[in-house]
C-alpha cells in the first residue's frame, strides 16, 4: 500500500511540475517480474516542426529494489525517411555511496536523463524511439517505467 501511494504522490508531483515546452511525453510501465530484453518500449512522436531546436529526455523510475548503481540503455530512432540512429546512454541512479539520485518518496525514483539537445528534426512525420535495457540480466527488476519526453530548447542564457 505505501508504495502505490508514493508512486501517486510522485505522479502528482511530475503533473505539478512545469510542462512548459512539452511537446511530446510517453512512458511505458513494465510488470512487477522485471523488463525483458525482448520487450522493446516503443515511443511514436510526429514532428511537425523543422525549424525549431528540441531536447529529447529519457524518464527512467526505479524502485528499491533494482540491485545496481547504473543502467544501461540501448536507444535506436528511425525517422521518417527511414534514416536509423543508434546509441547507448547510461544512466547513473545511484551515488558511490548507494544512495539513489533522483526525485521521490518512499522507494519510487524518478530520474530524467538528457539524451539529446538542440536536435532539429529534418522531416516531418512519425519518429520512432525504440528502447531496450542494456543490462546483462535477462528479466531486469526494478525498473518500473521508462519513458520519452520532447521539448522545446530554451535558449542559453549569454
Amino acid at each position: 500500500m505505501n508504495k502505490i501511494v508514493g508512486f501517486l504522490l510522485m505522479v502528482l508531483g511530475c503533473l505539478s511540475c512545469s510542462d512548459e515546452g512539452v511537446v511530446f511525453q510517453q512512458a511505458k510501465e513494465f510488470p512487477a517480474s522485471g523488463w525483458s530484453k525482448d520487450s522493446v518500449a516503443v515511443f511514436n512522436y510526429e514532428a511537425v516542426d523543422t525549424t525549431g531546436a528540441y531536447d529529447i529526455v529519457v524518464d527512467l523510475r526505479n524502485d528499491g529494489s533494482y540491485r545496481y548503481q547504473n543502467f544501461w540503455l540501448f536507444i535506436r530512432s528511425v525517422s521518417p525517411d527511414s534514416v536509423v540512429f543508434s546509441d547507448t546512454l547510461e544512466c547513473v541512479l545511484a551515488d558511490n555511496y548507494g544512495r539513489w539520485i533522483g526525485e521521490g518518496s518512499g522507494s519510487f525514483r524518478h530520474l530524467p536523463v538528457m539524451f539529446l539537445s538542440e536536435v532539429k528534426f529534418p522531416k516531418t512525420g512519425v519518429y520512432s524511439f525504440e528502447l531496450v535495457q542494456g543490462m546483462r540480466e535477462d528479466v531486469l527488476a526494478g525498473i518500473h517505467d521508462v519513458g520519452i519526453r520532447i521539448m522545446k530548447s530554451k535558449p542559453e542564457d549569454k
